[in-house]
């Protein structure tokens, strides 16, 4: 009986001490962080910045089986329910390989919108606190454009996906020096113009304006004359 009670205990330690082992191996299966079950990626900050002619998307993407479990970031702008590009991140080729890839693309009926030699990602290398642990950074550069909508769209390496949307002012979008926007038809239609065109016509109508005047002041003193010598 003592023999059968000591096999006994011994079955329960060996269970005690493997299970932890067995549990951390299965959530770390993803090169986890933080130790977590697989969970899915979430959005830590997003913010549109618009320099000169080019508009910069800042983006922090948090897993919390770490940054190196995110495997693509989509972003889709969309005009009037229209999409008219679609930017990616992909942090490795495919869901099976663990070698870094880190590109960024461009899917688009516009070419070339996405300055994928400005775009660029960062990650800490510390393992010390939870965002360092944690937290992506990506930064997609891409040409002025109209949209109304841009929606992001993370997919981590086991599938899970974190979807957000943001709407965006598409008259805030064309305001600009180079650009015309002529309101009156169904779709907005931006004509490039040479920056100095605006200051060329004011000074235009300036000079048409002080020419009219000119003019009727002298066709006054004229009548003046005519008067005084009838």
């Amino acid at each position: 009986m003592n023999l059968m009670k000591k096999k006994l205990l011994l079955i329960l330690i060996s269970i005690f001490l493997i299970f932890p082992i067995v549990f951390s191996i299965n959530v770390n299966a993803g090169k986890a962080g933080v130790g977590v079950l697989n969970v899915a990626p979430e959005y830590s900050g997003i913010s549109i910045q618009q320099h000169d002619d080019t508009i910069r998307l800042y983006l922090t993407v948090s897993d919390y089986n770490s940054w190196e479990d995110i495997y693509e970031a989509k972003v889709v702008l969309e005009y009037l329910d229209t999409e008219i590009a679609t930017f990616y991140f992909k942090q490795y080729e495919d869901t099976t390989s663990y070698d870094k890839y880190n590109e960024f693309s461009e899917e688009s009926n516009n070419k070339n919108l996405l300055d994928k030699e400005k775009c660029s990602y960062s990650h800490s290398n510390k393992k010390e606190t939870v965002e360092q642990r944690c937290d992506l950074d990506l930064t997609f550069v891409f040409k002025t454009t109209r949209f109304t909508l841009l929606r992001i769209e993370v997919k981590d390496r086991e599938g899970e996906t974190a979807t957000t949307e943001v709407d965006y002012n598409a008259e805030e979008m064309t305001r600009s020096s180079e650009l015309l926007v002529i309101p009156w038809f169904d779709e907005m239609i931006a004509v490039e113009i040479p920056a100095y065109l605006p200051d060329l016509i004011a000074l235009i109508f300036a000079i048409i304006g002080t020419i009219f005047i000119a003019r009727r002041i002298e066709l006054k003193n004229i009548g003046r004359i005519i008067n005084d010598r009838s």
